[in-house]
């Protein structure tokens, strides 16, 4: 039963490839900050955050650092999670135009350049969803075979061997701007850890297991990796929400 059930998620996300769903969203704004200047464009975002507008919504807002780019230019990302499409939409009607958002782009205009935006769906998550974990590996994909993807790693986190995992791991479409520099684009695999000596421990271990060597196999023959970072989160705004409640 819990076979057909991942085969029919799967194939909807494949019918529903591109449409917009009614479901929680994230929006991926990449930017490459001048070097020595990430702690005045830091500054000006938390300038931003802490207006009225920028509250007047429910969302939760992330500053990340990225590292190990690969082709990418950027440097760091902001990251918003909303409850739906529609309070997505509701709160970017309302910053349009603002005094808060000309001041932002007033104060980073010098020292930022927007490298890339795109729009995100969680598909699902496995692990312990928590605001503890700062630093993420974040696996760029371009899937062929979207079914497989999700049932291999629905298995490889449901395996006895990763019962000990200790933070959290997301599979997510992307919806809108595929097209980045580091390649097309459709979904990414998203892990968080509180550390990056959490994240090496547990890396050390699992890909000496028999559920990983399953897992490679069905990565090689479902998608192709376009690139891989870290973040770190740098700052994080609960606007009347939290990643617990996107979960």
């Amino acid at each position: 039963m819990k076979n057909k059930i991942l085969s029919v998620l799967a194939g909807m996300l494949l019918m529903a490839s591109g449409l917009l769903q009614a479901a929680p969203t994230v929006l991926v704004y990449e930017w490459a900050v001048e070097p020595g200047k990430a702690g005045e464009f830091a500054a000006a975002l938390d300038v931003l955050q802490k207006t009225d507008v920028a509250q007047d919504r429910t969302a939760q807002l992330h500053l990340e650092a990225i590292s190990f780019n690969g082709a990418s230019p950027a440097t760091h990302r902001v990251v918003v999670l909303y409850p739906s499409i529609a309070e997505m939409e509701a709160w970017t009607e309302k910053f349009a135009g603002s005094e808060a958002g000309a001041a932002f782009m007033q104060a980073i205009g010098g020292i930022a350049v927007p490298v890339a935006q795109y729009m995100e769906q969680p598909v699902r998550n496995w692990g312990t969803v928590s605001n503890d974990d700062k630093v993420f590996d974040v696996v760029r994909l371009q899937v062929s075979d979207a079914t497989a993807t999700l049932a291999g790693l629905n298995a490889l986190m449901n395996a006895s061997e990763s019962n000990d995992f200790p933070g959290q791991i997301w599979l997510i479409q992307v919806l809108r701007g595929n097209a980045a520099p580091d390649g097309r684009v459709t979904h990414q695999i998203v892990v968080g850890y509180e550390s990056l000596a959490e994240l090496e421990a547990w890396q050390d271990y699992v890909v000496s297991t028999t559920a990983w060597q399953t897992w490679a196999g069905v990565a090689q023959n479902s998608f192709i990796v376009t690139n891989r970072f870290i973040v770190e989160w740098l700052s994080v705004y609960d606007h009347n929400y939290t990643l617990e409640d996107f979960d």
